[in-house]
């Protein structure tokens, strides 16, 4: 027995299966995770090592190039790229698309023992860090109100970051703005030299007056205990009171002889008081001093769920923090999200409407048009569920997928639907139309189906060799694959099912229409009719000049072929922005009371020629590596301007960015470049990169091939080269000679 006469015969059987997978599908969708773009899983490590007081080009000598040659040993690295910073460097490690990035790390961390030994002896052991995009912060707050920077910052590290990484799906906090309180010990330098110390004796005293010691365990009858040595500090006072050396005497006195034996203490030198650490980094909004607080999720997290929870979380907030102080939202990554589903969604539904309209004008029956409407949803629904138990998002992409699928869902069908109503217009019977209409045109809508799956699937079975492309086509070739097999199913399982026994065809012989409903039909089809002889004229005439007609498509394959070179190629469109971020970098080395000049007279003439921004929030300083790693940076800056709702903007974002372009030769000194809020990857479109052992001569062409490019090529913008000067530094030459008449060493002199 055939597969269709199984169907048939078995309704209720079918009916039940759908109606459960139509459950199943609808709960599964409603837990879909959301997001803008396909979890992307970049095959890239970074090994990160600190060298704290070291120089770029130290850094450079002694600790990367030796990593750097480790590390080409490991297999399916395709590219290595080293950044060496001052205390810091950072290996970037490139893998092949498909690697196993768990045996990677492996292979990086067992290649990193055999060089452990050739390190410098005041370097930091190398961290090794798999690249995650949930690293990029998904929500900014900031807190506000009529305190003091350091009472800011007190509020927030006591209050709102405990209470933020409490939230599911939250991994870390991090704040810039305002300073960290600290117990401060200040010493003059004349006092250190009258007692004759060194900042390292004291340093080592109070080291060593200051720790918690397990000292073992005691049986005491039938219990045991644990020995703990406690000797943290618990006021200002036992600071002041800490002795850091003897004066007078000898070591027999010190050990009860005679002798008359004086000791320094901390307050006789030092002025301990309770204060701030120097700042890394500022924050102002729109020109007051606040704290900026970035989020970060937690990896496979779902971004558009945790920052709902963020939002709810911070209603109890606001009512936790002094009533002066106010937590706001300043920005976040999924407002676009739910922008661009909700416009893809809408598009899809649309698409799925006028695809039901314009059936029923070609079926002209409204119980035809519905068996047909049916496997639209029915097959989304279907789809929806492999998602969700394959672990993809609904994102823009499987998104695209879905709405290109739509109009594909009903061919299937429709050809199905229309051989069962030929039979119902021959007299044969529900059952008999069913399986005859059905077994016919199996072989052709399966043959059809695979011939636009075959079209798809290789992109999601090969993606691996297709790099970030392959990643983001991916789940839409996987999504209309799905849906396409989904109404295959329904089409030759459901609709025959549908038409023989729940909603039965009938013909027009069968029962006729009447009145006015006759009168329609009768008209559609005269239209019909008339459309065909039309056809079939054109047909005739293209058959008789059948040269022609091969050589006006020639024609218009060939123009069309000769304009695709002007079309240009992107991987993601241009979108509308939220915000413009404006960069500064000044010469390395520059104070942080320097950065926040420049950044304050910009914001100023932002504040006054711009109209359409909500918010400035500039940020001084910060940390190199992600805002919250790496070398504090004094001479980096950032404005952050956040732009009015689209339909209230005055000024489009490319005039924006015009005005504050304009004012960068203002700054003579300072390097101004501009982004916008969209930048998926966060890096530059194009990368030009000068190979040479000479760093000094690889930067001067460097420089000459940005301002060549700035002055010549007139699409470009803001052109940088990322290879920059130390920090300014100054040498101490020791006479060997002197040094060793006093009985000293460079390490000593040094320390």
């Amino acid at each position: 027995m055939s597969i269709t006469k199984t169907v048939v015969h078995r309704p209720t059987t079918i009916f039940i299966i759908f109606a459960l997978v139509i459950g199943l599908g609808i709960y599964s969708a409603t837990d879909l995770p959301i997001d803008l773009y396909p979890e992307i899983d970049p095959p890239i490590l970074l090994v990160i090592t600190d060298y704290s007081g070291a120089g770029p080009e130290e850094v450079e000598k002694t600790l990367t190039r030796t990593l750097e040659g480790t590390m080409s040993n490991v297999s399916n690295v395709e590219n290595i790229t080293s950044t060496s910073s001052k205390g810091n460097s950072m290996i970037m490690l490139e893998f092949s698309y498909g690697t196993n990035m768990a045996e990677a790390a492996n292979s990086v961390r067992d290649n990193l023992e055999y060089v452990k030994g050739y390190l410098p002896g005041e370097a930091g052991s190398p961290m090794i860090f798999k690249f995650d995009p949930s690293v990029i912060p998904i929500m900014g707050l900031t807190l506000t109100g009529n305190r003091t920077p350091e009472e800011l910052r007190t509020i927030a590290e006591d209050i709102v970051q405990p209470r933020l990484e409490q939230v599911e799906g939250v991994a870390l906090t991090s704040l810039s703005g305002g300073r960290e309180r600290v117990i401060r010990v200040e010493i003059p330098q004349n006092r250190l030299e009258a007692y004759g110390l060194t900042l390292t004796q004291v340093a080592n005293m109070m080291r060593g007056q200051n720790v918690q010691i397990s000292a073992g365990s005691i049986s005491d009858g039938d219990k045991n205990f644990l020995i703990l040595t406690s000797g943290r500090y618990e006021s200002i006072e036992q600071i002041k009171n800490t002795v850091i050396s003897y004066k007078g005497g000898n070591a027999a006195s010190m050990m009860g002889g005679v002798g008359s034996v004086k000791s320094i203490r901390l307050r006789d030198i030092a002025d301990v008081y309770d204060g701030y650490r120097d700042p890394e980094s500022l924050v102002f909004i729109n020109g007051e001093p606040g704290i900026q607080i970035v989020l970060q999720k937690q990896s496979g997290e779902n971004s558009v769920q945790t920052v709902d929870r963020v939002r709810d979380r911070l209603t109890r907030i606001n009512r936790e923090v002094p009533q002066d102080i106010t937590v706001e939202e300043l920005f976040n990554t999924t407002d676009i999200i739910k922008t661009s589903l909700n416009q893809v969604s809408s598009s899809a539904i649309i698409g799925a409407i006028f695809a039901v309209l314009i059936l029923f004008i070609f079926l002209r029956s409204l119980k035809s048009t519905f068996i047909i409407g049916l496997t639209i949803p029915i097959s989304l629904i279907v789809t929806l569920m492999v998602m969700y138990f394959a672990g993809l998002t609904l994102n823009i992409m499987t998104l695209a997928g879905l709405a290109l699928g739509v109009g594909m869902l009903v061919d299937n069908s429709i050809v199905i639907l229309e051989n069962i109503y030929r039979y119902r217009e021959k007299g044969a019977k529900l059952t008999a139309s069913a399986i005859l209409g059905t077994q016919e045109m199996i072989n052709a809508i399966v043959a059809s189906t695979l011939t636009t799956i075959c079209v798809f699937a290789p992109v999601a079975l090969f993606k691996s060799q297709l790099d970030i492309t392959g990643e983001l086509l991916a789940s839409l070739s996987f999504t209309v694959v799905i849906s396409l097999t989904s109404s295959l199913a329904v089409a030759m399982l459901l609709i025959p099912v549908l038409s023989s026994h729940y909603l039965p065809l009938t013909s027009r012989k069968q029962r006729p229409l009447k009145g006015v409903l006759k009168i329609m039909d009768d008209g559609m089809g005269r239209f019909f009719t008339g459309m065909e002889h039309l056809y079939q004229k054109g047909l005739k005439g293209i058959l008789r000049h059948k040269i022609i007609t091969i050589l006006v498509i020639l024609a218009m394959l060939g123009g069309s072929l000769f304009t695709l070179k002007d079309a240009g190629f992107e991987l993601f469109p241009a979108e509308a922005q939220d915000s413009v971020t404006v960069s500064l970098e000044m010469p390395i080395g520059t104070k942080l009371e320097i950065t926040e000049s420049v950044l304050m007279e910009m914001e100023d003439k932002i504040r006054d020629e711009v109209e359409s921004y909500e918010k400035l929030i500039t940020t001084v300083g910060g940390r190199s590596l992600f805002g919250f790693l790496g070398s504090v940076q004094t001479h980096t800056g950032s404005i952050q301007i956040q732009l009015l709702p689209f339909s209230e903007r005055t000024e489009t974002t490319e005039e924006i960015q015009q005005k504050v372009r304009s004012h960068f030769n203002d700054f003579p000194s300072a390097v101004f470049s501009l982004s916008g809020s969209t930048n998926m990857m966060g890096t530059s479109p194009i990368d030009i990169i000068v190979k040479t052992d000479d760093l000094e001569r690889g930067k001067e062409i460097a420089e000459n091939i940005r301002l060549l490019l700035d002055n010549e090529v007139q699409e470009v913008t803001e052109p940088t080269v990322d290879l920059s000067d130390g920090l300014p530094q100054i040498e101490i030459f020791i006479d060997r000679n002197k040094l060793y008449s006093l009985g000293l060493n460079i390490y000593s002199v040094g320390e």
